[in-house]
């Protein structure tokens, strides 16, 4: 169950990044008009850097049960649940709560922790 529990949790933090990669993109970036390219290529950096560092982190779960001794594998699960964990609230505050990012990161948190 813990192993379940963490490559679940992994799962789930490759979605997120793949979500929020693409409505990034698409819903957020490509419509802003009005100011500088280099402006708007730092916002798509902005989206695209979150994403990715989501997507490794589900990446390190989903490994970290195969891959890594106990040791190791109890301090990946806590950097990449603390990742999480500070995307889960600095999209809470930015949003104050709007914003249903916050909670899905939350889980994945919540998944990753319990299954240590």
């Amino acid at each position: 169950m813990n192993d379940i529990s963490i490559i679940a949790a992994g799962l789930l933090g490759m979605l997120i990044a793949v979500i929020h990669g693409y409505l990034g993109a698409t819903k957020v970036v490509h419509p802003v008009q009005g100011i500088h390219p280099s402006a708007k290529r730092i916002l798509h950096g902005i989206f695209m850097l979150s994403a990715l560092y989501w997507f490794i982190g589900g990446a390190v779960l989903i490994s970290a049960p195969f891959q890594l001794s106990s040791d190791a594998r109890f301090i990946a699960v806590m950097i990449v649940g603390a990742l999480y964990l500070s995307g889960a609230l600095v999209n809470f505050w930015a949003t104050r709560g709007r914003h249903f990012g916050w909670i899905l990161l939350s889980i994945a948190v919540v998944l990753a922790w319990t299954g240590l």
